[in-house]
């Protein structure tokens, strides 16, 4: 590339995160990065096995570097001068400004975890969810669904629920359980799945797949969607929000527990969904594994780690599902005050 081009790149990088957005972009995500340093030093120091718990802790790394900015240059308007960056524990400015070869490599460092963090929003999440609203409210075209009402089995496991939504169960001969939101919010359930859970299991699988439908309008989770959605370059926040939707799965288990006062009847009903027999590699295989088996092999663990912890049946301090993200929200406004 010829020098000029690098030139102007570099100049135009410079006056990128020189100007409002650029210093709000990068301070959002060393905020984030400390907040997410805070919060896992809590979940270890505390111990906290609680998912309700760990889901609001993992949540303040997602939330907090939206406000941050703006609510410390509220509280001290000269933040940004020279005087007060000497007093700071890091400054961006010295690392953004290293020179090496006629540019400036963090700052292209930035810019390209930025963009790549971007496009794995746009494709891994924003899309998706789109198509999702959309096929959601289109006219349900799934061949042979019946009305709970007119499946005994279903009708049994559907009255002790707090809260009924529609059920619908669906001729297939996979086992298939989910939910989907909205105003036409509803569980489908395969009629191969109501036929081989008892009827304990198959109540514990909807009352899960009913907390996800209840959970799913709740203003806390809508809100920190929303404004994950505006920390879309921030590759911290992307890892954080993925932690606390794995932690929701485990809320949701809780509920189901609450509402069956049966432990062991979610945990058979994960096995019979989630776990079949592994089955062992053939002899001339490969032992390079693909991203398909990658991913098996990663959500085959999490269930795992849902039944170990439902089979542990351990009991939860209720005295820190506050303490605990209000010290990590204190802590991370604290000591973000002095990044920036």
């Amino acid at each position: 590339m010829p020098v000029y081009g690098i030139h102007f790149i570099a100049m135009s990088l410079s006056g990128f995160f020189h100007s409002w957005p650029g210093v709000y972009v990068t301070q959002a995500f060393f905020h984030s990065l400390v907040a997410s340093v805070v919060a896992e030093i809590a979940i270890k120091a505390w111990n906290v096995k609680d998912p309700a718990v760990r889901q609001k802790v993992f949540l303040i790394p997602v939330v907090a570097p939206v406000f941050l900015l703006p609510l410390f240059q509220l509280f001290r308007f000269d933040r940004g001068s020279t005087y007060f960056r000497l007093g700071t524990i890091f400054e961006s400015g010295r690392w953004l400004e290293l020179e090496m070869l006629g540019t400036h490599p963090v700052m292209v460092g930035l810019v390209l975890v930025f963009t790549i963090t971007s496009l794995v929003f746009l494709f891994q999440e924003l899309i998706p969810i789109l198509r999702h609203s959309f096929e959601s409210r289109m006219p349900e075209k799934t061949v042979g669904k019946v009305d709970c009402l007119e499946d005994p089995a279903i009708r049994a496991a559907m009255e002790t629920m707090p809260v009924v939504p529609a059920v619908f169960v669906v001729e297939d001969d996979d086992f298939l359980i989910y939910s989907t939101t909205g105003k036409s919010a509803a569980v489908y359930v395969s009629s191969s799945l109501v036929s081989t859970l008892t009827e304990g299991e198959l109540r514990s699988a909807i009352a899960h797949e009913i907390s996800h439908v209840v959970r799913s309008r709740h203003p806390m989770l809508v809100a920190a969607y929303l404004l994950r959605a505006l920390m879309f370059f921030n590759p911290v926040v992307l890892m954080e929000f993925r932690r606390a939707a794995q932690e929701e799965e485990k809320v949701c288990d809780e509920f189901a527990v609450s509402v069956t006062r049966n432990r062991g009847a979610l945990v058979q009903a994960l096995r019979k969904l989630y776990l079949p027999p592994e089955e062992p590699p053939p002899q001339e295989r490969k032992t390079r594994k693909t991203a398909m088996e990658i991913e098996e092999h990663s959500h085959r663990l999490n269930i795992e780690s849902r039944i170990s912890r439902l089979e542990s049946g351990e009991e939860h301090d209720s005295r820190i599902r506050w303490f605990v993200p209000a010290a990590v929200t204190v802590a991370a406004v604290l000591i973000n005050y002095f990044i920036v």
